[in-house]
């Protein structure tokens, strides 16, 4: 059969892609449909056979129809792909236009798509082969006009070549010399040569042609005796007052054939001139702007193009000799009626004959691929505005001008699920509802059959759009409806959304595939919305959970925020408590105590799923529970969701109903749970502190009482002591006494330190600004400095308490003098972040300097070893840090940084 159409359908599925199969063929008996399951065995066929067509589906294992078609591609850049898929969005649509789709569809409705895919496949095809015969027919005569070598004579009156071009060698076999003073008959057969002579005496005796000079056709004689077709445009001139002719030969051999193929091409193919005017049309010109070829004919073409193209179309064909590849325009076009029509232009080689310099241009109706285009361009920009709604009722409104701006369906509106579940209420409608539907059309869950409202809740519970071209003719409806043309896309849990056109065949498969795609977006709006009142909702409700005094409060609050805000129903917070073994019930909702029986600890080994869930440390989903070897299920509890609180315990929460649990849910579930574990740590701090508070009070007043029994116990046994000495001096005079008085001051500088260790340790809140450089003067008084020297260069006013300052500083002067002896020199300054005090003495043994700091040690036997110990802890006291090294001299040197200067 030479009108037989192979066709290539690839299709996962193998039921579907046997009916499908069947019912094309059976559509359309030129189709004859070869079968494979994925996109692997289709590129093995293609490669194996020869099609005109392939249909393919979407989702597919392995490579996707997108990837199947872009490897088609690849292979065969211009075969017709049509992507057959069972559901599609903006991305696929938008990747299929760009790898170059020749048509899509949805597989919807009932065995009405299959007629509509066999009448896309036999257009595809029957549109590629006419494409294919305009490509053929248009490079045919891109040959001839770029190879052909047009004849050029010059005759006088008499008949005599005056003048030959060498091209008549390549249309008659002479060379110009050869033919140069002969008669031109000697181009003409026999039969031919009289007419000629009678034309042209006629001509000379009266100055009217016989025939049309632009174009006269006749069979010329080849030198080697056979007769060439040959077309003929010739005109006459004076020169030096004698006439003369000019003719422009051309072999028409081909001529006619070429004219045929350009003539039944679908594409339009013309000839423009330099300036821009149309010198020839074929004529699907008509067709494709509504212009007959002869109105155009001579019309300059870039006065048709729309204003605001022209320049971009002057700046594709204005360089006629530029290099490169074919210049290509994509511009509006005026057509007959007014209206404006995006068109393609593809322009050939430049051409140059005797009449015309310039392109010849084949182009193409564009106009629907871009409104498509354009309605995906403006979809994309309605989807990005539902993503800021802040409301359901402003995300509704949205969506509902975007559909009628979209598709211009006016009638259109968006019913969402009341709370009880029982009535799809609209929220939004379309501007033409009020005056079409006598009152808001609203659907009750349990209408009859046949009606509006039961056809609107059958579709909610479908995953599928219900698409109806003709309402008036739909057998499952019985009532009748202003809407005509109708879609019924549900909008997951949330509700319906009612696209329709009073006219029947109103929307296109597009149209149908902008709708899903809005309803898509619109979907995860209200997604989107609910969450954030939920989450806004449930923050204000887990603020409370760190107000609570106890981890049982805790966990009552969080089961408050879950049933009360998120409207779970059955929920258990559970503690992990070491001494139970488990993880115990601390906190039970309602109606999980009157449905579950009493709440039990779960063991690492009971195989609950709560451990299983706290043990791995992520949430666990489960959409029926007696699908599991739960320990719940026997009872009434289906959905289950369980989330771990850090280290602290889970919270599960479950419906009576399977499958309920959506994204949604885990994540404010998640929320709640990361609140919880954030009370339950500050909880965990406020008691460890507590603790502690209680532990430094006890140690506070143990230490008070020792400072107590250090001040008043012990000091006054040695004031005795040191009195019964003088007393002993008097009486008598003894080496021992004078050991006993240095045991005695000994004695006494001990109980000053450690009295300073015991008291001076609190830290420092409310500093004051000091002046550094008077406070280390005034020390430098207070200390015993025998021969020492200071050399004071510390300036500046720092925060600190200056009793506890002078302490410091005074203990650092007085341990430098110990260990550095009386002429030592003493040095003060200021660091960029604090103050440093050196000597020139000894220095400090660099595997000591870190010990020099701890209580009880010294390496002088008039020091009592808390000197340094005293100076740690006022700087500490401070927030400050001090370090012992080195100085220039070798002595020793301790820098205090950390330290805040008034600014």
């Amino acid at each position: 059969m030479p009108d037989r159409i192979p066709v290539l359908l690839v299709d996962d599925d193998p039921d579907l892609r046997e009916v499908t199969a069947s019912y094309v063929e059976r559509e359309a008996d030129r189709i004859a449909v070869e079968t494979a399951p994925d996109a692997d065995a289709g590129l093995d066929a293609l490669a194996d056979g020869e099609f005109e067509c392939v249909v393919s589906d979407y989702e597919m294992p392995g490579r996707d129809g997108l990837a199947f078609l872009a490897a088609v591609r690849e292979r065969c850049p211009d075969l017709p792909f049509i992507l057959f898929t069972g559901r599609g969005s903006e991305e696929v649509a938008s990747e299929a236009i760009s790898a170059g789709v020749t048509d899509y569809l949805q597989k919807r409705g009932g065995t009405e798509r299959y007629e509509r895919l066999a009448n896309r496949v036999v257009e595809a095809v029957e549109k590629r082969r006419a494409e294919r015969e305009a490509e053929e027919a248009v490079g045919q005569f891109r040959a001839v006009a770029e190879g052909a070598s047009d004849a050029i004579l010059s005759v006088d009156t008499d008949g005599v070549i005056e003048f030959a071009n060498p091209a008549v060698e390549s249309v008659f076999g002479y060379e110009p010399s050869e033919l140069e003073g002969e008669p031109l008959t000697t181009l003409m057969p026999d039969r031919h040569r009289n007419d000629h002579l009678g034309a042209v005496e006629r001509y000379l005796a009266t100055g009217e042609p016989s025939v049309d000079w632009s174009d006269v056709r006749f069979d010329a004689l080849h030198r080697d005796g056979h007769e060439v077709p040959v077309s003929l445009s010739y005109g006459d001139f004076t020169a030096d007052g004698e006439r003369h002719f000019v003719g422009v030969i051309r072999d028409a051999t081909d001529r006619d054939r070429h004219r045929a193929f350009i003539e039944h091409a679908s594409d339009v193919v013309a000839v423009l001139s330099r300036d821009w005017r149309f010198r020839y049309l074929s004529p699907s010109c008509e067709r494709v702007t509504g212009h007959a070829p002869s109105d155009l004919l001579g019309e300059r073409s870039l006065d048709y193009v729309h204003p605001e193209d022209r320049e971009a179309v002057r700046a594709a064909f204005g360089e006629l000799d530029a290099e490169g590849g074919p210049p290509t325009a994509e511009y509006r076009f005026e057509t007959a009626d007014g209206e404006y029509r995006w068109l393609e232009s593809v322009g050939s080689e430049r051409i140059e004959t005797d009449a015309t310099e310039g392109y010849v241009v084949t182009t193409r109706d564009v106009s629907e691929r871009k409104e498509r285009e354009r309605t995906l361009a403006r979809l994309r920009e309605w989807t990005r505005d539902l993503n800021y709604a802040r409301t359901t009722e402003e995300a509704a409104e949205l969506a509902v001008d975007a559909v009628d701006d979209l598709i211009d369906a006016g009638l259109s509106g968006i019913h969402l699920r009341t709370e009880e579940g029982d009535r799809l209420e609209p929220v939004a409608l379309g501007q033409s509802v009020p005056a079409l539907f006598e009152e808001q059309p609203s659907y009750d869950r349990d209408a009859p059959p046949g009606t509006r409202a039961a056809m609107a809740w059958d579709a909610y519970r479908s995953d599928e759009s219900l698409v109806v071209d003709e309402l008036s003719a739909y057998e499952p409806l019985d009532e009748p409806s202003p809407a005509e043309s109708l879609v019924l896309r549900p909008i997951g849990d949330h509700g319906l959304f009612v696209v329709s056109s009073p006219e029947p065949n109103e929307f296109t498969d597009t149209d149908v595939l902008v709708a899903e795609i809005l309803t898509g977006h619109l979907e995860a709006a209200f997604d989107r919305i609910e969450r954030e009142s939920r989450v806004e909702r449930l923050h204000d409700a887990t603020r409370t959970l760190v107000r609570a005094d106890s981890r049982k409060e805790i966990a009552e609050r969080a089961v408050e925020a879950a049933t009360d805000v998120l409207g779970f129903s059955i929920v258990t917070v559970r503690i992990n408590d070491e001494d139970a073994g488990g993880l115990v019930p601390m906190a039970v909702s309602p109606k999980a105590v009157d449905l579950l029986p009493e709440r039990r600890t779960y063991t690492p080994d009971g195989g609950s799923l709560n451990w299983g869930a706290f043990d791995a440390g992520e949430p666990r989903k489960f959409d029926d529970i007696r699908e599991t070897e739960a320990l719940d299920a026997d009872t009434d509890l289906r959905s289950l969701l369980i989330v771990p609180i850090g280290d602290y315990g889970t919270i599960s929460v479950g419906e009576t109903e399977p499958g309920v649990f959506g994204g949604v849910d885990e994540y404010l579930a998640g929320i709640l749970a990361t609140a919880a574990e954030t009370a339950f740590q500050a909880e965990a701090r406020t008691r460890r502190l507590a603790e502690r508070t209680s532990e430094l009070e006890r140690q506070n007043d143990r230490l008070e009482e020792f400072a107590g029994v250090v001040s008043h116990d012990l000091r006054n046994p040695l004031e005795v002591a040191r009195g019964r000495t003088e007393l002993a001096r008097e009486e008598c005079d003894s080496d021992h006494l004078a050991a006993v008085e240095r045991a005695h001051g000994r004695m006494t500088a001990l109980i000053d330190d450690l009295l300073t260790l015991a008291r001076e340790g609190d830290p420092v809140t409310d500093p004051d600004p000091v002046d550094l450089g008077r406070v280390v003067g005034s020390c430098w008084r207070t200390v015993d400095t025998r021969n020492a020297t200071l050399r004071a260069d510390a300036e500046g006013m720092i925060l600190a308490d200056e009793g506890r300052l002078k302490q410091l500083l005074e203990n650092l002067m007085r341990n430098a003098i110990e260990h550095g002896g009386d002429d030592v020199t003493v040095a003060a300054g200021t660091l960029p972040d604090g103050f440093y005090v050196v000597d020139d003495g000894p220095g400090i043994d660099p595997d000591r300097r870190e010990d020099v700091f701890e209580a009880g040690h010294t390496t002088s036997q008039s020091g009592t070893g808390f000197g340094l110990r005293i100076v740690e802890q006022v700087a500490d006291a401070h927030g400050w840090s001090v370090r012992a090294g080195a100085s220039e001299d070798g002595g020793a040197r301790f820098e205090i940084t950390g330290v805040e200067f008034e600014e």
